[in-house]
């Protein structure tokens, strides 16, 4: 996936500033109408995680995360787009990218929980959903379990 000019996908790092512009960004988008704390973005992966920014004139407008969870397996997760940054091609580009350095980790397979809405942008990866509908234990918002086993997609 080839981004336009007008972005660029850079690995961020906790003191960035483009960090709290993804903070703000994941909390407005998944937890703000559910009037939860901020605190919610904290979880056990936050601090261990990779952080994959989408920049554009000097603000963030896509994120992604991937965390090494054992036995070979990468998780992405906390997946937004800016809404008026959407269907460009930016989520699809984070996702590959995440992918990409999951498998120079050493992983061999990549999940992921989407939202229901979210499944044909992980399906044009080839990630495959695994499992029955849940709602999220923080939110109640459906999603589904997908995987991708990265020894295939090669």
């Amino acid at each position: 996936m080839i981004l336009s000019s007008t972005y660029s996908l850079n690995w961020i790092d906790t003191n960035s500033p483009f960090y709290q512009q993804a903070l703000s960004l994941r909390y407005q988008l998944f937890f703000a109408e559910h009037e939860l704390s901020k605190q919610i973005l904290f979880d056990a992966q936050e601090s261990h995680s990779s952080h994959l920014a989408a920049i554009c004139q000097n603000t963030l407008v896509a994120y992604g995360r991937l965390s090494e969870i054992g036995n070979n397996t990468a998780q992405i997760s906390q997946m937004v787009v800016c809404p008026k940054h959407q269907r460009r091609g930016l989520g699809s580009a984070i996702v590959d990218r995440l992918v990409e350095e999951a498998r120079v980790l050493g992983a061999t397979k990549v999940v992921l929980n989407a939202r229901l809405d979210a499944i044909n942008l992980y399906k044009k990866s080839h990630f495959l959903t695994t499992g029955e509908i849940y709602p999220s234990s923080s939110t109640g918002v459906p999603h589904i379990k997908m995987t991708l086993d990265i020894t295939k997609a090669e």
